[in-house]
This record gives structure tokens, C-alpha cells and sequence, in this order.
């Protein structure tokens, strides 16, 4: 009966949500209380980079996202839903990257800021859009994502260059990481185990030994036959030059239907066509390929980095979302803040859209936009009241 409460809760509209909290509250309140030993003090939050999630996540995710039902279940639930993405993890419901923010405890290894709470999550979200708004000039929805969510794919690939290989050794490529020199002194491919199982095939059998290839067909045309100095097809005599052109009544003269012949043709030789002297000839006449490559450069025969043709759709989307959310086009200026730097009304609503792109199922509830919109708006007065004293003592 209580669920079938909290999921009716929340299928109501945005305004209930307030009111589908406060429920929520009720009826935890006239639950019967059970005696229990004296708590000890909380421990402060700490960010696991095993677990890849801070300690106090899921209290903060029961009281700061919404709707009200997923985020009870994520706070009460034995297992972790499959629904909760990764930054909701990290009390970071923007997915913001490190920049030693007011309550940042780390980050994992893309670089989002793990915080000690939600709100400091909300702070770094609501004073990064400030900034790239009034500091950045990137006033419309694409021209924030491009720089807030860029591509993934397509990063440019670093540069190495081997060095050359010393006189007498010969130059091996990397196949693989890095093997420690305690572990594999002779490189991995010399290990024991490697070497096993380069003479033995699946259950240790050893493998069989190839044949001779004294016994195999050597075909004339070839390049085994070309190197050997095989003598390939004899090769058949070429006719004779033919004669002068003479007029259509000498050639007819004395032809009969006896006498002329089936037309023979010599026999095509491949060993003749795949001649070591003909091959030598034809390569020389082909123009060279890296004729137009710098100096000292090599053909590059690496993997090519793959073409990232859903990331603009990707951003384009999210631009479309938050753009949505106040009613205006991707493109146009979405007034977040006024010219003497105060927060304007429609911030509160971009940063529930961006935050519902981030996450997905779940979004940050309006009580802690609001916060942390308060908390800007004050900071803002702060700053502004400091900077006309400074002046006034000039």
C-alpha cells in the first residue's frame, strides 16, 4: 500500500512535488518508533575509487532528487537500481569536472568532481554556468553544451615517434602494454608459459611439424618459381615480321577457301610476363608514392579515429532540451542572468533540464536548484557590496 502511494505521488504533476514530499515525511513520522542502542557520530564523507561512488550517496540522493518514489527506492533499496547513472554516485547531479570546487573530495577517472554533498554539487553547477554566461559569452543553449558536454570520439591521437634502432638489433613494435622488466626481463613473448604455448596446441598437444617444402608443385609463374630461377614455360616462338602492306587485289590473288587456314595465336607465357627485368622496368616507370610526403616521413598505417557522426546530434539534443525548458530556440539567448550579474528566473529551470539529460531517469528536485540558485544570488550581493567599498575607499 505505501508504494502504490509513492508511485502515485509520482505521476502527479511538477507543482505536487512539494506536497509528495511532505506526504512522504507524514507517513515516516507515524511510523512506530523502535528503541535502538545510542548512535555513534557520522563519519565525514570520504569519495572510494574501488566503488567509484562517495560514501554518503545514497542519503543524498533520498533527499535531493526526484521524482520522490525512484529516490526512496535508491535510498532504501539492498542492491543499487540499474537506473541510477554514475554521477548520481559522486553527489554531482551535473556531472561537473574537477576545478577544486567549495566540497570536492576527488574525482574518478573522467574527471567528474565527486562532492561531500548535493549542494555543493548544485553550487559548482550554478557558478560554472555563471561563468561561462557572463565570462565566456556563451549565452544559448548549443554554445553552453558544446563546451559543457563535448565530444568523446574523435579525440586526437598522440604523436610517437620510435626511436631508430641501434646497428646490429632489430627494431620491434609494441604488440601490447608495457610489461614490468622484474616480471618478463626477455619481453612477454619469452616467457615460458608464452613459449609452451608456441610449440603446443589446446590440451598440450605439441603441434605438428610442418612439411618440407621440397615435395610441393612450384607453379612456373610464381614468385617462388621467379626466385628458385625456375625455367618456367618454354616459351614459343614469335612470328615472323609481317610484310609490307600491298593492295586489297595482290592479297587476294590466290586465296582460296583450301588454303586458308585456322589463325593461330602464340601461347600467352606467364614466366615471360613476370620476368625479374620486366618487373625491374615497370617499377621504375611508376611514380614514387611518397613523392609528396615531408621529408624523412612515413606512410601512416595506424587505425584511422572513428567517425563521430552522433556527437553533434548528441549535443544538438541536449541543446534542444534545455532550450525546451524555457521556451526558446537552441540558438537564441536563454537570459539566465541579468547585466548586473543576478541570477534571472529562467536558471532554475535550465538547470533541472540539464540535470534530467545527465541523469536520465532521475533529476535534481527544485528545493535544491532553488538553494543553490539562493546561495549564487548572495554571493552575487556579497561581491557586488565589497566591490563599491573598494571603490568608495579609492
Amino acid at each position: 500500500m505505501l508504494l502504490e502511494a509513492l508511485l502515485v505521488l509520482s505521476m502527479l504533476p511538477r507543482e505536487a512535488e512539494t506536497a509528495g514530499r511532505a506526504a512522504g515525511q507524514a507517513i515516516q513520522a507515524r511510523l512506530p518508533s523502535v528503541p535502538t542502542a545510542p548512535i555513534a557520530p557520522a563519519l565525514p564523507p570520504s569519495l572510494s575509487l574501488v566503488a567509484r561512488a562517495v560514501s554518503n550517496w545514497r542519503d543524498q540522493a533520498g533527499d535531493n532528487l526526484a521524482p520522490t518514489s525512484l529516490a526512496l527506492v535508491v535510498r532504501y533499496a539492498a542492491a543499487e537500481p540499474g537506473f541510477v547513472a554514475r554521477c548520481v554516485r559522486l553527489n554531482n547531479y551535473w556531472c561537473v569536472k574537477q576545478a577544486r570546487w567549495t566540497g570536492e573530495l576527488g574525482g574518478d577517472a573522467e574527471g567528474h568532481t565527486g562532492f561531500a554533498t548535493a549542494a555543493d554539487g548544485a553550487d559548482a553547477a550554478a557558478q560554472l554556468l555563471r561563468r561561462y554566461y557572463r565570462d565566456y559569452g556563451r549565452r544559448t543553449a548549443l554554445a553552453i553544451v558544446r563546451r559543457w558536454a563535448p565530444a568523446e570520439c574523435g579525440a586526437p591521437r598522440p604523436l610517437t615517434r620510435a626511436a631508430a634502432p641501434k646497428a646490429g638489433t632489430i627494431a620491434r613494435a609494441a604488440a601490447g602494454p608495457v610489461i614490468s622488466a622484474g616480471i618478463a626481463p626477455q619481453g612477454i613473448g619469452r616467457t615460458l608459459r608464452a613459449r609452451f604455448l608456441a610449440r603446443h596446441g589446446r590440451g598440450g598437444v605439441a603441434r605438428a611439424v610442418p612439411p618440407v617444402a621440397g615435395g610441393l608443385r612450384v607453379q612456373p609463374w610464381s614468385a617462388r618459381a621467379r626466385l628458385a630461377g625456375h625455367p618456367g614455360r618454354i616459351p614459343v616462338p614469335r612470328a615472323a615480321a609481317l610484310p609490307a602492306l600491298r593492295p586489297a587485289t595482290e592479297i587476294a590473288t590466290g586465296l582460296t577457301a583450301a588454303s586458308a587456314g585456322p589463325v593461330t595465336r602464340a601461347a600467352a607465357d606467364p614466366a615471360a610476363l613476370l620476368a625479374p627485368n620486366r618487373l625491374v622496368v615497370e617499377s621504375a616507370s611508376l611514380p614514387p608514392l611518397a613523392a609528396s610526403l615531408p621529408k624523412g616521413s612515413l606512410l601512416d598505417l595506424s587505425i584511422p579515429a572513428p567517425l563521430c557522426t552522433s556527437d553533434e546530434t548528441r549535443i544538438r539534443n541536449y541543446a534542444a532540451r534545455i532550450a525546451s525548458s524555457v521556451g526558446v530556440g537552441p540558438e537564441d539567448d536563454l537570459r539566465l542572468f541579468g547585466e548586473d550579474g543576478r541570477a534571472g528566473e529562467n536558471l532554475l529551470p535550465v538547470m533541472r533540464a540539464m540535470s534530467a539529460v545527465e541523469l536520465g531517469t532521475l533529476h535534481a528536485s527544485r528545493d535544491l536548484i532553488a538553494g543553490a540558485v539562493k546561495r549564487l544570488q548572495d554571493r552575487t550581493a556579497t561581491s557586488a557590496a565589497s566591490d563599491k567599498r573598494v571603490e568608495a575607499a579609492r
